[in-house]
């Protein structure tokens, strides 16, 4: 590789990639100071401040790069050095504080210069803060350093009278700008461009990090700042770079991603007392398995880090060329964290005053995060900086904390299993009273004995007494205390007088739902050891005979008149009793029967009734089958309070408009029912204003959803849990708009706790698996004692004797203390060798306003050929199959890396469900696949034909190759220059200017075509349009330009 050589002494030199880049930046992004470099820099002594303005105007005159400001040329940026340049130092007053802040904040003019200021503020006797701030285009870190001791050197000479001895510079920027432009386009970095394609092949381009707030479709690259101090045991970087990363894995939960780092990128030594903006960035890959320890990460970075510096000189924009990142206005592409280990310019002596230089932070953000590990003397530091749009300052000093305990980690660590730091778990269980579900109800019917317990049918004295009848003659058929009674009847009436003769006769219940399979209804009538099963001539009709080693009574033929309306002689209740079976999903396919007690239904109940705030006046429309576990929270919390169940039919649940239809018709006031029940009821024309209580549960609520329960100021209550801990764990009023929907708080005698595989609280923004304890938590799974044992586990946060739940779910815990469900943990997908949580695609999915639900699986023809699909429901019935996908395929490529899009994207009127109303995957279809899965339509009028022509001449299509107006510019092979290009031809052929967001926005020709109504004429933009600018600038230099504000920070 040649050297940089000295350009004859011209003022007008090429600008540099990176100068480009922020040139460009300052185009289209004015007057902000994100790439401002500030220095706080103490004076103590007896300062001569006009000694000092001397040194600093020396400096000026030796070094072009602070002599330099940039102007136009037929629309590219050039470097424009003057001769001569006086830098004044003001004098500046006022809170020493306040005057930094506002010196380092004030943005630049790259026009008009200089592109450097400096200003004293006096700050007691013989202490004097020297204020230096540089624009990023003349310089970088490096620069800095040879700035701050220049400065000591030439203010000890002019204050002794002495000559500085500083040696004459070989070279200046503009040469280097000059080299490196001839390097580039030479093919001197060639091997430095394979190393990059090999290293970065596959490589996912988003780091999804938890962000508080939802991330802005154009960020302004506002940020705020945290520095705090770090026990460090080894500084080394490869070691802290590994930190770092397993600190992003197990925040995120990716396998696979980039962090970047800056260099000097001072690799010829010429360029070793060069100020001016010389710094590169290198994309570090890190990749995890499920047993990687922290050893191997270490070296693993040291390996990564040796050969990225090796191959260094390509410049970071051509490197993002190469990986061609998809394209989105809302994050940086390739990579969206920062990571550096700098030391901190130590005191330096100059003549009679020592000056100790300490960085400003400029009030932006480069980065979505940026960690630098800063070391002073034997001191070290943490400074984050991160972009306040996206982050709380308690989430990042949160992350501080993790990344503080993860410094000390061993390399046989498992990073799974890594320490983060003394987490407290989620506060205790608030202590609830020791009672059963059974007395609070019996309670409730002896209080309210006229009020109407169920619609139509019975007042609450007449179903204590129905119910106290059938558990004489329970008793008789051979019920026992702590067995369940199996119950196949229908809702209403029949159903909750035997869920109380059960309680009463001293036993439990099971539900069986006379709709499903009577195969199915045996096998767990057998499997739960049911004595008696309890059906009528309504249910047997469906279900036919249901035989089995068990007494069979039926209400229409029992003679219930005969036995007494008292309560029998029974055991005495305790909390400890089974209350009810009910049958979950097993993934061997045989259903499991969770045991849960009346403790923790009464519980349950107490919790709720608080939340509901239940009155007799309340009237609670059942919709749900008695065998899901919520239907408990409809049948009993009315009986409690004295308000009145009115029974939905099941054939109006499953139609939207029968069941808003009945719904009114009742005049029901509270509504529980899971988000497909009341996207059905939305979709129908509303929810009527009359239901001033709605629940939601059953399945993660979303924000659209939310949005459109949130009206006639009805409250809104979403509720979750497992079966296994008694229905709801977690529940509370929604918030409005725009907060996101989160689970929590958690329900009265209940504690939620977010766990590392070890069992150990993870801290909060950490993926962890919830594991749920308290009084709720069921005995475990029936005849199952192996299962019981492995999920059921002991609690150690609890009282001696407690256990925890381990769901199976991925959470992770906001600032706020609610909690982010993440999706199951055994769902994971692994696609072309990457680990795939479905259920953040699904949120992206349902995050778009045209989509009502979504699910997304893994299909595969065989093993080799494992494809990610996706089904989706359209929020609007009357929107077309491939219009629908159209609208969606964008929104999904602006949020997830290309490994996490979905092949195929197949378009159903409604997810298939289970009888428990829970997605069905198993009887999903298969996709349809097609060459290209867009439908192609030719050109429809002259615009049309016109863009298509274009995109064919910028992209190199051969003449017959199909072209459709559907098609996607970048799918197609387009990058952002191409893109330049193309739009520039669109003004001269058309006479219209769009701007380069229009194409991200709109990269099909369809959707370009009509958006040229919102271009202005070519004439109107001036000699100089914006796209003759970009037409030399690279894909990163553009894209930064398109809000996401990415830099090769200071090295």
């Amino acid at each position: 590789m040649s050297a940089v050589t000295s350009q004859d002494e011209v003022f007008r030199f090429p600008a540099s990639s990176g100068q480009r880049r922020l040139w460009l930046v300052d185009q289209l992004l004015p007057a902000s100071p994100v790439y401002n470099i500030g220095w706080r820099i103490g004076v103590d002594g007896p300062l001569d401040a006009e000694a000092l303005r001397v040194a600093l105007n020396a400096l000026v005159a030796r070094h072009e790069a602070l002599r330099t400001r940039f102007a136009a040329e037929d629309g590219v940026p050039v470097q424009v050095v003057s001769a001569a340049l006086t830098v004044p130092l003001a004098r500046l007053s006022g809170d020493v504080d306040a005057v930094v802040r506002e010196e380092v904040g004030r943005p630049f003019e790259l026009h008009g210069g200089p592109l450097l200021r400096a200003g004293l503020v006096e700050a007691g006797p013989e202490r004097h803060v020297l204020v230096l701030v540089l624009h990023h285009t003349i310089a970088d870190g490096w620069s800095c350093a040879v700035l701050f001791d220049e400065l000591a050197r030439l203010y000890e000479a002019e204050v002794a009278g002495e000559p500085h001895g500083l040696p004459d510079l070989p070279v200046q920027y503009p040469d280097y700008a000059v080299w490196q432009r001839e390097q580039v386009e030479g093919g001197a970095f060639a091997a430095d461009a394979e190393y990059w394609r090999e290293a970065l092949h596959g490589v996912p381009t988003v780091l999804s990090l938890p962000t508080d707030r939802t991330r802005p479709v154009t960020p302004t690259g506002r940020g705020a700042e945290l520095r705090a101090g770090l026990d460090v045991p080894d500084g080394s970087f490869a070691r802290l770079l590994a930190v770092f990363q397993c600190v992003l894995h197990r925040v995120t939960g990716q396998a696979d991603f980039l962090v970047a780092t800056p260099v000097a990128a001072r690799t010829r030594p010429e360029t070793e007392g060069l100020v001016g903006f010389v710094a590169n960035t290198l994309p570090l890959r890190a990749t995890f398995e499920p047993g990687t320890t922290f050893g191997e990460v270490v070296a693993a970075a040291e390996e990564a880090t040796v050969a990225a510096l090796a191959h260094q000189d390509l410049p970071f924009e051509q490197v993002v060329d190469l990986v061609a990142p998809q394209r989105t206005l809302a994050h940086a592409p390739l990579v969206q964290v920062l990571f550096a280990v700098e030391p901190v310019p130590p005191a330096r002596a100059a003549g009679p005053v020592t000056l100790r230089p300490e960085p400003v932070a400029n009030g932006g953000a480069k980065f979505d995060l940026s960690l630098t590990v800063e070391r002073a003397g034997e001191r070290w530091f943490a400074r984050w900086q991160y972009d306040s749009e996206l982050f709380t300052p308690e989430t990042v000093a949160a992350l501080h904390a993790v990344f503080a305990a993860a410094v000390h980690a061993s390399p046989a660590d498992r990073v799974a299993e890594l320490w983060l730091g003394d987490h407290a778990p989620q506060e205790d269980a608030v202590e609830v009273p020791a009672e059963t579900a059974a007395d609070l109800v019996f309670a409730g019917l002896a209080e309210h004995p006229d009020a109407v317990a169920v619609e139509g049918a019975l007042t609450c004295g007449e179903l204590d007494r129905a119910a106290n009848r059938l558990a004489h003659v329970l008793l008789a058929a051979g019920a026992r205390p702590d067995q369940p009674v199996a119950l196949c009847l229908d809702r209403g009436a029949p159903m909750v007088v035997g869920i109380l003769a059960a309680w009463r006769a001293g036993a439990g219940y099971l539900p069986l739902d006379p709709s499903w399979p009577p195969a199915r209804l045996t096998a767990m009538a057998e499997g739960s050891d049911v004595p008696v099963l309890v059906t009528d001539g309504a249910s047997r009709a469906v279900t036919g005979p249901l035989t089995g080693p068990w007494t069979e009574v039926d209400l229409d033929t029992a003679d219930l008149d005969a036995h007494p309306d008292t309560p029998p002689p029974a055991t005495p209740r305790h909390p400890g009793m089974l209350a009810y079976v009910i049958h979950t999903s097993g993934s061997t396919g045989r259903p499991k029967g969770v045991r849960c007690t009346q403790g923790g239904l009464a519980a349950l109940l107490r919790a709720m009734g608080e939340l509901m705030e239940l009155t007799p006046d309340d009237r609670l429309a059942s919709i749900t089958t008695p065998a899901f576990d919520v239907s408990t929270v409809e049948m009993l919390a009315p009986l409690v309070s004295g308000a009145t169940l009115v029974v939905v039919p099941a054939d109006d649940v499953a139609d939207g408009a029968l069941l808003r239809a009945r719904v009114e018709e009742t005049g029901a006031t509270v509504v529980q029912g899971g988000p497909a029940s009341w996207r059905m009821v939305v979709a129908a024309g509303g929810v009527p204003a009359r239901v001033r209580l709605r629940i939601s549960g059953g399945e993660a609520m979303t924000r659209d959803l939310a949005d459109d329960l949130q009206t006639d100021g009805a409250t809104l209550v979403d509720g979750y849990g497992p079966t296994e801990t008694t229905v709801y764990s977690a529940a509370g009023v929604v918030s409005p708009a725009p907060d996101p929907v989160r689970l929590g708080p958690a329900v009265k005698g209940t504690s939620l706790h977010v766990l590392d595989p070890v069992m150990r609280p993870v801290p909060p923004g950490v993926i962890g698996e919830l594991h749920i304890g308290g009084a709720g938590v069921a005995r475990g799974y029936h005849g199952q004692p192996g299962l019981t044992a492995e999920r059921f586990r002991p609690d150690p946060f609890g009282p001696p004797g407690g256990r925890l739940y381990a769901s199976g779910d991925l959470v992770r815990r906001h600032a706020d203390g609610r909690l982010e469900f993440l999706g199951r943990a055994d769902r994971q997908l692994k696609v072309r060798g990457y680990r795939i949580e479905p259920g953040e695609v699904e949120a992206v999915l349902r995050a778009h306003p045209d989509v009502a639900q979504a699910v997304v699986v893994a299909w595969s023809a065989h093993a080799a050929d494992v494809r990610l699909v996706a089904y989706a429901v359209p929020a609007d019935a009357g929107l077309g199959d491939d219009e629908l996908r159209r609208r969606v395929r964008p929104h999904l490529a602006a949020s997830l890396p290309d490994y996490m899009l979905p092949a195929a994207v197949v378009v159903l009127p409604a997810l298939p469900r289970t009888g428990t109303g829970k997605i069905d995957r198993e009887a999903l279809p298969d996709p349809v696949w097609t060459t290209d899965d867009v439908e192609l339509v030719e050109p429809r009028d002259d615009d049309e034909r016109r863009l298509a022509q274009i995109w064919r001449e910028v992209l190199s299509m051969p003449a017959d190759a199909p072209l459709g107006v559907h098609d996607n510019f970048f799918a197609l092979g387009g990058h952002s220059l191409t893109a330049t290009q193309m739009l520039a031809r669109v003004r001269v052929a058309l006479d219209v200017d769009l701007p380069l967001a229009t194409l991200f926005a709109a990269p099909t020709i369809a959707e370009l075509s009509a958006n040229l109504g919102r271009g202005t004429g070519a004439a109107a933009r001036g000699p100089v349009p914006l796209l003759d600018q970009l037409d030399e600038l690279s894909d990163e230099e553009i894209d930064r330009l398109l809000g996401a504000l990415v830099d090769e920070d200071e090295a």
